[in-house]
């Protein structure tokens, strides 16, 4: 399989990058601060949204953070705010879907054994360039946040979202001061995109031995997530999260999740982080 990048994952890789502006070394470029942060770590999650086999792959991420405003991910994408006050931010992104391929493969990245093939003759959905904007509303220790995605290119064409709840706890761990957050999240998304990776046609079907079916848009999962962000020093820090999400509506009906999966997805991972 390709390496799934959650998006609990992806959210988690980059934060540091914002979480350590204020005390990063300072640099300018164009009269802006830049913060560069390399990530390596583990996450293991659903070989496929709605397996019930988990892989375990090593992350590699490289982000910068120009400002308070635009931030570059090489797994994230890219980011800018456009409007941001003391409580609202509002931006817009450009993102991409890593897809689905329907029998595994030996992948440079994978910790884990290959998983067992269950959706082999589905076909594979490529990778999709995704564009799409987000809210978040921040009342004191009260994160909700907001973002919707539209493919534009490639394996699907549909729109998908998240949204999430999170209460941030300053504590203490390892002896520095520390963020755990945690909260309920929940995704969704339009006809166009629950049919591209939960519709199962009739040549399909022959092919793989699951049951004709097709998928609406509406509530794909819903669950609680939680993060623990440690600062080690000035420049180096520890994220470890988790997420449990529970699929629902036709999603969950899906012959592929009923037949083949399993309605319960559960991530969690464990990152390293070096801002400059």
């Amino acid at each position: 399989m390709k390496p799934i990048t959650t998006r609990a994952a992806i959210m988690l890789a980059i934060l540091p990058a914002n979480a350590f502006a204020q005390n990063a070394p300072e640099d300018t470029f164009a009269g802006h601060d830049i913060f560069f942060t390399i990530t390596g770590g583990v996450v293991s999650a659903p070989s496929f949204l709605g397996s019930n086999e988990t892989s375990t792959y090593a992350i590699p991420n490289v982000s910068v953070a120009i400002g308070d405003r635009l931030n570059i991910s090489l797994l994230d994408g890219v980011s800018y705010d456009v409007y941001k006050d003391d409580n609202l931010t509002a931006g817009v992104a450009l993102t991409y879907d890593f897809g689905r391929e329907d029998t595994p493969s030996k992948h440079d990245l994978l910790l884990s054994s290959v998983a067992k093939s269950e959706i082999a003759g589905l076909g594979d959905i490529e990778e999709t360039a995704e564009v799409g904007g987000y809210l978040a509303y921040t009342y004191g220790n009260l994160q909700a946040n907001l973002a919707i995605r539209k493919g534009v290119d490639g394996g699907h064409d549909g729109i998908v979202g998240d949204v999430d709840i999170t209460y941030n706890a300053p504590v203490e761990i390892l002896g520095k001061q520390s963020v755990i957050s945690f909260g309920p999240t929940a995704s969704f998304s339009d006809d166009s995109y629950a049919s591209t990776y939960f519709d199962v046609s009739a040549a399909q079907s022959v092919a793989s031995g699951i049951s004709e079916y097709d998928a609406n848009g509406g509530i794909m999962s819903y669950g609680l997530h939680a993060s623990a962000f440690v600062p080690l020093n000035q420049n180096v820090s520890l994220v470890g999260f988790a997420e449990f999400d529970r699929l629902s509506g036709d999603v969950r009906d899906s012959s592929i999740v009923q037949e083949r999966g399993s309605e319960e997805q559960a991530t969690a991972g464990l990152m390293i982080n070096y801002t400059f």
